[in-house]
């Protein structure tokens, strides 16, 4: 079985509903997640492995309003799962490069996103 990398924030559904409520548009929220998955990205890089380097380039954030999306791989970086998950018929062990980011990320995720919602709330003079 595959251990996918990722966390989920308990009760965020019911605060971006709220904040609609009190006139806050989901769209607001997009530079939050944007910051999470970037800064996310970045901590994945810095854990993936680097015999050539083209994986920790290719590691990025991707933009969304309503959740945080860090991907690596593509057709020029094939390899990047077997990498993080392994591949063992192949000999090549698993990294967890994806899973050690979201562990790190994880209290600072909230604390990002807690800070981009009190910002959106004092620019929508909600206070």
């Amino acid at each position: 079985m595959v251990d996918r990398a990722g966390f989920k924030v308990e009760g965020l559904t019911q605060v971006v509903r709220a904040l609609q409520e009190m006139g806050v548009e989901v769209d607001d929220l997009k530079d939050a997640f944007s910051k999470i998955a970037d800064e996310a990205a970045k901590a994945a890089s810095s854990f993936a492995p680097r015999d050539t380097g083209r994986l920790a380039k290719d590691i990025r954030g991707n933009r969304a309003k309503s959740k945080a999306v860090v991907t690596a791989g593509r057709s020029s970086v094939p390899y990047a799962g077997a990498i993080n998950y392994g591949w063992p018929k192949r000999g090549i062990q698993a990294s967890g490069f994806m899973q050690r980011a979201d562990q790190t990320m994880q209290t600072r995720a909230l604390q990002l996103l807690e800070d981009e919602i009190n910002q959106t709330i004092r620019e929508k003079g909600l206070t």
